[in-house]
């Protein structure tokens, strides 16, 4: 979480316990210092508000009982230096401001946060300033592309966790503008088109499990850019979910005019994805402790991540095959995905060893019975 004094911080603390919370995340504060000369005097001065920035936003952390990091402060270009540790300390989400903008002024984004967009492989969370850090109504556009695939995934996370509202949004733009020498019905031509605009969106749709949300699949047809800034308006989505590197040719040279646009004038906050997914998961090796496992598998399981939850699971029964909470767990998952051999087998693996342990219980007592009894 890069920090600096802007409207935007207040709002960026608020985000970041609203995921911390919800995906049991540790947060690394940073401050990156300009690589001018300071006259010592000054730098000290600096360094004193840039501590007791850290200081407040901290104790904020701890009385919401959230993990935070040694705090980093470097000096050099923002950009750079954000990227540098964010990459070495294998962080998997950069949470940045909007940095400071007039209210008048069309695009609202700072130099900052475009910047780490472009150039970020890991997924960037820019929070609005002046805007409630409650998740109700997120919208995510698709062009049908692996990045949106992506940006679809992490969006039903987010969804589901948050329990808010998905909005799935595809734009098609029609033919406008024919040469006077081809013969073209555009009326039937933009229907064909728009039909079989319709039928791609459900085949990707397919390939998502939306159980448990409460979601929308929306078409418009028009310009992509201001249709997906009208759906936010229109429907006061306050969180957009946007995968990069698409059809638009958002690369990390330049950003693709749609995405470009709309990252630099969406009102909320938002997030855009590119080659990670939002929240990582990571098997941790210093977790032993089957509660540990076991929580975090009912996390995954609770997230829709079914397969991921399934492996904590296992580890559960790798470190004690007695395990019956776990067997529940994995045969009820099974259940779920329709796999009746496996919800069978772990249903008779859970009832056997209860089995066993009652007998073996029963039979403890009447051993103890008789041996006072004499």
């Amino acid at each position: 979480m890069p920090v600096d004094v802007s409207k935007s911080f207040d709002n960026q603390v608020n985000a970041a316990i609203e995921i911390a919370k919800e995906f049991h995340s540790a947060i690394g504060l940073m401050y990156v210092l300009p690589d001018t000369v300071l006259h010592d005097d000054i730098k000290k001065l600096v360094l004193n508000s840039i501590n007791e920035l850290f200081k407040k936003a901290n104790e904020v952390f701890d009385n919401q009982g959230i993990v935070t990091l040694k705090p980093i402060i470097e000096i050099g270009g923002p950009v750079d230096k954000i990227l540098q540790k964010a990459n070495e300390g294998k962080f998997n989400l950069i949470l940045a401001g909007s940095g400071e903008k007039d209210e008048k002024e069309q695009y609202k984004l700072g130099i900052t946060a475009e910047k780490l967009i472009r150039l970020s492989d890991i997924p960037v969370w820019v929070a609005k300033a002046n805007q409630e850090a409650k998740i109700s109504n997120i919208l995510c556009p698709v062009d049908f592309s692996d990045p949106s695939r992506r940006a679809l995934a992490n969006a039903i996370l987010l969804s589901k966790n948050f329990e808010a509202k998905l909005r799935v949004l595809g734009v098609y733009e029609p033919i406008n503008i024919v040469s006077p020498r081809l013969s073209l019905d555009l009326k039937k031509e933009n229907a064909d088109l728009r039909k079989q605009f319709e039928q791609q969106m459900d085949e990707f749709l397919k390939e998502f499990d939306f159980r448990g949300i409460d979601y929308v699949k929306e078409i418009q047809t028009g310009n992509a850019h201001q249709k997906i800034l009208h759906a936010i308006d229109e429907h006061s989505c306050n969180l957009l979910v946007m995968g990069t590197n698409g059809r638009t040719g958002f690369s990390r040279i330049m950003m693709g005019s749609v995405t470009e646009k709309v990252t630099r004038e969406v009102p909320c906050s938002f997030i855009t994805t590119k080659m990670q997914d939002i929240f990582k998961l990571k098997f941790d090796n210093e977790i032993k402790d089957i509660e540990e496992h076991y929580n975090y598998g009912n996390d995954l399981y609770k997230s829709g991540l079914n397969k991921d939850a399934i492996d904590q699971y296992l580890i559960c029964l790798q470190i004690n095959d007695m395990h019956i909470p776990s067997m529940y767990k994995l045969a009820e998952l099974y259940k779920t995905m329709d796999d009746s051999t496996k919800t069978a087998y772990y249903e008779k693996l859970a009832k056997d060893l209860l089995t066993r342990i009652w007998d073996k219980k029963i039979e403890f007592e009447i051993r103890k019975h008789y041996r006072y009894s004499k």
